[in-house]
């Protein structure tokens, strides 16, 4: 959660705001895997379920780092799978070291694969981990959704090397705005994948969501008493303003209400709304290949996601090929919080990953592999 202020205090939600919008602001600190035995940065760490190798990449120029799992005793991989973050400047395990939330969802997910016997691959995206911002000035950058994907495509390159994998043998799983991110990978390369899963996903258009997620935060601010609706009209009206200015130009209104500022809504993040907010989930998982397994999950404790957004992406995936679980006690980043309440203290306390979603991907992973 986070907190923007004009005269009152207003929450809204870590994906309304990308959990960090200001990707180009992001620091360079190392976030390196956490793991029980201790990290490093270069060379091999073992884990409970295997073995993390430390792995670069090349993406537009730039240097990724990443961490190849590879289970204990598999020489010869059936299966692989490449792991796609969330939004904001987030790590290879699903963390954001500038904003305190220490999910370890990508990692836990690594440890879920690597029982299996199946290797994964991980990175620190663009402004995060080792990746950093390449050692330049965040000015030096015009950052875009589009570029997001090409790096998740030469991750993608990466571990069929790595793991002499071919697409066929390949399932990328994508969390949050990863999962938008593995759709438009999908559409973009028409590679013949043997999965995607689509984990807690982004289920609707961009700046859509965002809208859904302020709006709401302003109705419950002004039935709070805490903020006038004249007040929360004038900001609502500002937002749609600056949604058609993003979805027209891509440029961000000059008497945008500052408030908006507060929550992304800045000229160096322009780019990336406007190209992200292009792609419509539902559209593409319609496109997929109706022999094309996908795996949707969403859970009734999630405060980003909601199931009934994720129905909308649901229905519009082959129902042939689509397993669609519903958690019931996992949080946002698919944590098990049992009977607890969701909010911001489980983004930052270490919880599991939820049981109920292990054993789902287990299960789906296997039907995925024994095709």
């Amino acid at each position: 959660m986070f907190t923007v202020c004009r005269r009152v205090s207003i929450a809204v939600s870590s994906l309304a705001l990308l959990t960090s919008l200001s990707i180009m602001g992001a620091p360079a600190t190392q976030a390196l895997p956490a793991l029980p035995t201790g990290s490093s940065a270069t060379g091999s760490i073992e884990t409970p379920a295997g073995i993390d190798s430390e792995v670069t990449f090349e993406s537009r120029g730039i240097t990724f780092y990443g961490s190849l799992r590879s289970p204990s005793g598999v020489e010869h991989a059936d299966l692989a799978v490449l792991l796609l973050p969330g939004s904001g400047p987030t790590d290879r395990n699903g963390n954001q070291e500038n904003a305190t939330v220490f999910p370890n969802t990508l990692a836990h997910v690594a440890d879920a694969l690597a029982a299996q016997r199946i290797p994964s691959l991980r990175f620190d995206k663009f402004g995060s981990g080792r990746t950093g911002l390449s050692g330049k000035s965040p000015d030096a950058f015009d950052y875009g959704f589009d570029m997001q994907v090409e790096d998740a495509h030469s991750a993608l390159d990466l571990l069929g090397d790595l793991t002499s994998t071919p697409a066929t043998r390949t399932v990328v799983l994508g969390h949050s705005e990863g999962a938008l991110t593995a759709l438009t990978l999908q559409q973009r390369t028409a590679l013949p994948l043997a999965g995607l899963g689509l984990l807690q996903p982004l289920s609707q258009r961009y700046l859509d969501l965002l809208s859904h997620q302020i709006n709401a935060s302003l109705d419950r601010t002004v039935q709070g008493g805490q903020l006038s609706e004249t007040d929360a009209d004038a900001t609502r009206d500002s937002l749609a303003r600056t949604v058609q200015s993003l979805r027209e130009s891509g440029t961000i209104p000059a008497d945008q209400d500052p408030l908006l500022e507060t929550v992304g809504f800045v000229p160096p993040n322009a780019r990336f709304l406007s190209e992200a907010d292009r792609y419509d989930p539902a559209e593409l998982a319609a496109a997929l290949s109706p022999s094309t397994p996908v795996l949707i999950t969403c859970s009734e404790k999630d405060l980003n996601v909601s199931c009934d957004q994720v129905h909308r992406l649901h229905s519009a995936a082959s129902p042939e090929a689509t397993t669609f679980l519903q958690l019931t006690t996992a949080n946002h980043g698919l944590g098990d919080i049992g009977v607890l309440a969701p909010g911001q203290w489980d983004t930052m306390a270490p919880v599991p990953l939820s049981g109920q979603f292990t054993q789902a991907l287990s299960q789906w992973m296997s039907s995925v592999a024994q095709r």
